[in-house]
């Protein structure tokens, strides 16, 4: 045992996506061309306007002093803005409304805000690796109710919720891995359920912006207009193609927001403040960029599943995401590490595997369309290549 470790660390398991990571890094040290589409890192540039705005904002001297934690006034007006347009919620910037360092730190310290040890929080699983640990960090006894269909997970909530008093639903819609997406009257559910059973639903929206066919995803708190059992998390990663920059939000209910705003005092000085200027200006002026940056990722699941589904793969049914959920064919015996493994060794093709996001999610394997539509077109003829070899 690492003596500066505590027992908590030192029961994380090893993060499941490591080995693949360091066959990925011998495999490019030795020359090989990999095409990734494991790591969900956006290749699409930030829009000039904001690049230009933070240069802008970072000449300015009085800019490089310590900002506020729960963000600039006029970056929290943005956002309340933009939800009144094309949420039609009202939002008060001041309570109901805190910047953060992105969503993970934002979930992180949000749970920890509201947790107190031993507190049952629900999870979907498969899903985001932070979902599965925040409330572990945050001393809570986390319970996983598999999420590969709406009406299964919402079934085995509610008999989750009968069984077992429950402090936080932990949810995130569109979802990743999965892809799935829900429609408003879900949401209506859910919040019924959260004033019957009196918990925090927790919504991380991170893929709000990436959606096709103009099927919107719906915000969580539409649902629950006097905000009494909701917060939802915001980013600007995916959407705006703003990985690097670490913006989020945190959105909703008083009291959750008035608790994570005075654990983060304590904790941050917010991001640098020419960030928050820029990022200003893109949730302002640039409504058109996500949906540009969605019509690319549109391109790209149509060439990546037309390839997949030819020969043989089911993949999910999505109108949202930058990714593919992909279920294995029965003679990969449900082994999506061994699957993810041989890919690359074999075709240079990296895919992250189902496991990595939960016991739920193994036989699957999910796809990242973080590549140009060459690469993806080059990766998906490797893929069936290889697969088909097998």
């Amino acid at each position: 045992m690492n003596k500066y470790s505590n027992k908590l660390i030192e029961n994380f398991p090893d993060y499941l996506f490591n080995k693949i990571n360091e066959q990925k890094l011998n495999l490019r040290q030795t020359g090989e061309d990999i095409i990734d589409l494991g790591y969900g890192n956006p290749d699409i540039p930030s829009h000039e306007l904001v690049v230009q705005k933070l240069i802008e904002s970072a000449q300015i001297k009085k800019n490089h002093k310590y900002s506020v934690s729960k963000g600039i006034h006029g970056l929290r007006n943005a956002i309340s803005k933009k939800y009144l347009r094309e949420y039609g919620i009202n939002l008060d910037p001041g309570r109901n409304i805190v910047n953060t360092i992105g969503s993970k730190e934002g979930l992180t310290h949000l749970l920890m805000s509201v947790i107190n040890k031993g507190d049952n929080v629900i999870v979907q699983d498969p899903s985001y690796p932070i979902h599965h640990y925040a409330p572990l960090i945050a001393g809570a006894n986390v319970i996983k109710i598999e999420c590969l269909s709406i009406d299964g997970f919402m079934n085995n909530l509610k008999k989750s919720l009968k069984n077992e008093k429950v402090k936080v639903v932990l949810i995130s819609f569109p979802h990743n891995p999965t892809t799935l997406t829900v429609n408003q009257e879900f949401y209506d559910e859910l919040v019924e359920l959260a004033k019957i059973y009196n918990f925090l639903l927790i919504n991380d929206f991170a893929y709000s912006d990436i959606y096709f066919n103009e099927v919107k995803p719906p915000s969580l708190l539409k649902s629950d207009p006097e905000l009494e059992h909701c917060v939802e998390l915001y980013s600007l990663t995916k959407g705006y193609s703003m990985a690097g920059w670490r913006v989020g939000f945190a959105i909703g209910n008083e009291n959750a927001i008035t608790s994570l705003t005075k654990l983060k005092s304590y904790i941050d000085y917010g991001t640098f403040q020419p960030i928050q200027i820029a990022s200003t200006v893109a949730i302002n002026d640039l409504d058109d960029y996500p949906k540009e940056v969605s019509s690319i990722y549109s391109e790209r699941r149509l060439l990546a599943t037309e390839y997949l589904t030819k020969y043989g793969f089911e993949v999910q049914e999505s109108t949202a995401t930058m990714f593919v959920w992909v279920k294995l064919p029965k003679k990969y015996n449900n082994d999506s590490m061994k699957f993810s493994i041989d890919l690359l060794s074999k075709s240079n093709v990296a895919v992250s595997p189902g496991l990595g996001f939960g016991k739920f999610g193994e036989g699957y394997i999910r796809l990242a369309l973080v590549e140009n539509k060459q690469r993806i077109r080059q990766a998906m003829k490797n893929f069936v290549k290889t697969s088909n070899s097998d």
